[in-house]
């Protein structure tokens, strides 16, 4: 006696070798997900470190933190003072073109510690949601893979369900049949 539907063997096999790859899948991008966290911590921590030190107010963690900048700043108004000193001509000029290139340079040094402490704010809400963001966004990756692998198990037993019951009904409805026949025969 053959089956009277349902899926043959090689079928149902086929559909849970596809829901374990779908699961191998979910799992691979878990992994990936977590080593691309692991890369890119640091720079996170670090970048969240130096906006936290801004932000904190203290006008010597400022300081510190801005000091590269600032030495850019110094270095570009010493070469100009150097230029002012071998090229302008000796008198009040010249002073005037020194003590402007010092408040220049004071200047800049103050717009760098202000946009700095201002801009920490920003750069702190930024970070908070890339960072969370990117926990969504890996955490939905793994849930539809494995939404997926779980909806083709499912499929597949509801579908050995539905066989079983089709061979049951197939049985039953010969059972039926022979109890005919054998009334048939029996009352005849």
């Amino acid at each position: 006696m053959g089956k009277s539907s349902g899926l043959s063997d090689s079928v149902q096999q086929g559909e849970l070798q596809n829901s374990n790859a779908l699961t191998a899948i979910a799992q691979q991008q878990s992994q990936r997900s977590n080593q691309l966290f692991q890369e890119s911590n640091p720079g996170f921590v670090q970048a969240e470190n130096f906006n936290q030190t801004l932000a904190s107010g203290d006008p010597y963690a400022i300081s510190r933190a801005i000091s590269p900048a600032t030495q850019q700043i110094a270095q570009a108004t010493a070469g100009a003072k150097q230029n002012i000193m071998n090229s302008a001509p000796a008198g009040g000029e010249k002073n005037l073109a020194l003590e402007q290139a010092d408040v220049s340079q004071g200047a800049e040094v103050g717009k760098v510690a202000t946009g700095s402490f201002l801009n920490s704010f920003n750069s702190l809400a930024s970070l908070a949601g890339q960072g969370t963001g990117e926990s969504i966004s890996a955490a939905s990756t793994g849930i539809s893979g494995f939404s997926a692998a779980n909806q083709g198990l499912g499929q597949l037993g509801s579908q050995q369900i539905q066989q079983k019951g089709a061979q049951l009904g197939a049985l039953t409805s010969l059972g039926g049949d022979a109890a005919t026949v054998g009334a048939a025969f029996l009352g005849a």
